[in-house]
């Protein structure tokens, strides 16, 4: 399994054929238009006017404005805002758009972060494995870093239990592994970061799978319509995209080994 490990946070999004990415990018464009809709509320207002107030770099887009916030901020109002998605989407945008990095990579994460959720099935942190996958693979980490994105994620208490179901707090563990994927990429001594390896249990959980090598459990068993996908992101997007755009947006997801910028694909 260490080795799927290492294959999953290298992969390219040339390793999937045409039906796969296609899938992928549906799921995303889902995802997009559920964080539209949620941020039509009155309490995803007020969680943009806290966060907004911290100022700092426009890195990273929050679904509920039009400006874009330092990558932690964005990572964490977006699993505020949609709880109930995958962790691994809040963060490896965040992580994407940090790096200014395109729509090639946004695939490769995020379906490696998937893949790695989908293997651990029922395990109550198949959340948090994904999310830390994807980011690892949006940074580039290489085993070095990975250990120490572990160290500094599962060295705290939470990364003991079940990933956290409430808004808030999912967001916080959204922002950490954020922050802790970017500060991975450099080298650290022993001193400043502690280093861990994949939790025995995880590894265990992932051989249940290991009799199907590869990458593609996940979008294989996936079923995705696209027509209803594409339709309820209209509605869903509706007031918060502007009509002229609309229809771009979707184009963009659906084409997005051809988008080179994602903060320039979020801001249309």
């Amino acid at each position: 399994m260490q080795q799927w490990i290492e294959e999953a946070r290298s992969c390219q999004w040339q390793d999937w054929d045409y039906e796969e990415t296609i899938k992928a990018k549906l799921l995303f464009l889902r995802y997009l238009g559920e964080c539209l809709a949620e941020s039509k509320s009155e309490e995803a207002g007020r969680l943009v006017e806290h966060l907004e107030a911290y100022g700092g770099e426009e890195q990273a887009t929050l679904f509920t404005t039009s400006r874009m916030v330092p990558a932690p901020l964005a990572a964490f109002g977006n699993a505020v805002l949609h709880a109930g998605a995958p962790l691994v989407y809040p963060t490896v945008l965040a992580a994407i758009e940090a790096q200014n990095k395109g729509g090639q990579e946004l695939i490769a994460a995020l379906i490696a972060g998937l893949e790695t959720s989908y293997r651990l099935g029922e395990h109550p942190q198949a959340d948090l494995m994904g999310a830390l996958m994807g980011v690892a693979h949006a940074y580039e980490l290489d085993e070095d870093g990975w250990q120490v994105l572990l160290g500094m994620v599962l060295g705290r208490s939470f990364g003991c239990a079940s990933t956290p179901s409430s808004g808030l707090s999912r967001g916080a563990l959204a922002q950490e592994i954020v922050v802790a994927a970017g500060l991975a990429r450099d080298e650290w001594s022993e001193k400043t970061a502690e280093r861990l390896p994949v939790p025995q249990e995880w590894l265990t959980a992932l051989e249940r799978t290991s009799d199907k090598p590869g990458m593609k459990m996940f979008l294989m068993a996936m079923e995705v319509n696209a027509d209803e996908t594409i339709a309820q992101f209209r509605t869903r997007a509706k007031d918060r995209i502007p009509a002229a755009h609309l229809e771009y947006y979707i184009d963009a997801c659906m084409a997005l080994e051809d988008v080179c910028c994602m903060p320039q694909f979020f801001r249309k």
